[in-house]
């Protein structure tokens, strides 16, 4: 492993605390608390340095400012696999930590850059016994294996925006670098085998740009990140068919000042999950198609309110439940509250999310020969998540 490819890792391995089952596909809805207390709504809207990966335009309108937080993500994955002769419903409840830290600041009059290392994405369980049984007819639980699967996701993100004097336009983009983690004992179709659950990674590029518009009252903008291209997982290649590359993302969206403190975004976001060859062709994930709508109240000089809602069709749908069993992404509407506390040059942070419970029965369509075992199978899930974070402008 060469020099650049060693502090790359290193890097993004800072950013990378645990895997977690995240919510709009793999993606978390939004990078840290202010984002997240609309739902990550307001594209057209930056509030600090972690619009850089959401729409690194917006970050003209910043004060210089350094932004961390942690998350405390708590999704509950359930399994019942008694129509393929399984251990019955099985659950996981496991927590896992998100971090993130980025900066922006202004280098010339109409130029600014920013810098971001998160935590972005996420999927897995951790069940007791395997999705389908062992030995003949009846079925006994076994836990040999395709019992667990853990898939994190870095990004750090570095990128220029340019503010075009006063004409309210601004434009921003830069390069995105990945680093994915994952391991797994899931059962090879191909093989009727196990893979060896050991972990493995791979980094991976892909870029952002985006644009944005003041109107007076009103601001539009929007942003594009292209596929991001991973490296093959040497030692799961046979399992996955491929490189587990991250989709393209699109996010147009408007903020309104309704009053003069209080602040509407409303955001449209297409993810290209299909587009993908190894989760849209081989896992036969959909694209999705996903409205934001958040609030943003100046209560006073020192307090900010939050609140929002964000829902979008599941990628996972009855004819790939099955596959996905062990990567159940499938929660479609969340719901947001945050606040925010400031002081001198300081603000602390904190916002509240809950997914609300969606299933999935697997029709047994992606299962071949094992169609009469997968058949009838379903995998449900919700999800709460905390965030805190803390401010500092120069």
């Amino acid at each position: 492993m060469n020099i650049l490819k060693t502090t790359t890792v290193a890097a993004l391995t800072v950013g990378l605390v645990s895997q977690a089952s995240a919510t709009e596909g793999i993606n978390l809805i939004g990078i840290g608390p202010v984002q997240q207390g609309t739902a990550g709504a307001g594209v057209a809207s930056a509030k600090d340095s972690t619009w850089s990966i959401l729409n690194p335009a917006g970050i003209t309108e910043l004060e210089n400012s350094i932004d961390a937080s942690f998350q405390v993500f708590a999704p509950v994955r359930t399994i019942d696999s008694n129509a393929s002769g399984g251990a019955g419903k099985q659950s996981d409840e496991s927590a896992f930590v998100i971090p993130s830290l980025s900066g922006s600041f202004q280098v010339s009059e109409n130029g600014f850059v920013g810098i971001g290392l998160h935590g972005t994405s996420g999927m897995g369980v951790d069940y007791n016994y395997g999705r389908i049984g062992a030995g003949a007819p009846p079925f006994t639980p076994q836990t040999d294996g395709d019992t667990m699967t853990e898939l994190s996701v870095a990004k750090l993100t570095a990128i220029y925006a340019h503010k075009f004097g006063d004409s309210g336009f601004s434009l921003g983009a830069g390069p995105v670098l990945v680093l994915s983690r994952l391991r797994t004992d899931m059962l090879n179709p191909a093989t009727f085998t196990y893979s060896g659950g050991d972990w493995d990674n791979a980094l991976g590029a892909g870029a952002i740009i985006g644009f944005n518009q003041e109107l007076g009252r009103v601001s539009i903008g929007g942003s594009y990140m292209s596929e991001q291209w991973v490296e093959e997982f040497d030692d799961y290649n046979d399992l996955l068919g491929g490189s587990l590359n991250l989709p393209q993302q699109l996010t147009l969206g408007a903020a309104i000042d309704v009053l003069e403190n209080l602040e509407l975004a409303v955001d449209y976001r297409w993810v290209g999950w299909n587009e993908l060859d190894t989760l849209g062709d081989t896992f036969g994930w959909d694209n999705q198609h996903i409205v934001k709508a958040g609030l943003t109240w100046d209560v006073s000089e020192a307090w900010t309110l939050r609140t929002g809602i964000s829902h979008g069709n599941s990628p996972i749908d009855s004819d790939s439940a099955f596959g996905n069993g062990l990567f159940p992404a499938i929660v479609e509407t969340h719901l947001a509250l945050g606040a925010s506390y400031a002081w001198e040059k300081w603000a602390v942070h904190a916002a509240y999310i809950h997914a609300l419970e969606n299933s999935v029965t697997a029709n047994g369509n992606d299962s071949g020969p094992l169609q009469p075992l997968a058949d009838g199978t379903e995998i449900t899930m919700y999800q709460n998540s905390l965030t805190a974070g803390v401010s500092y402008r120069f």
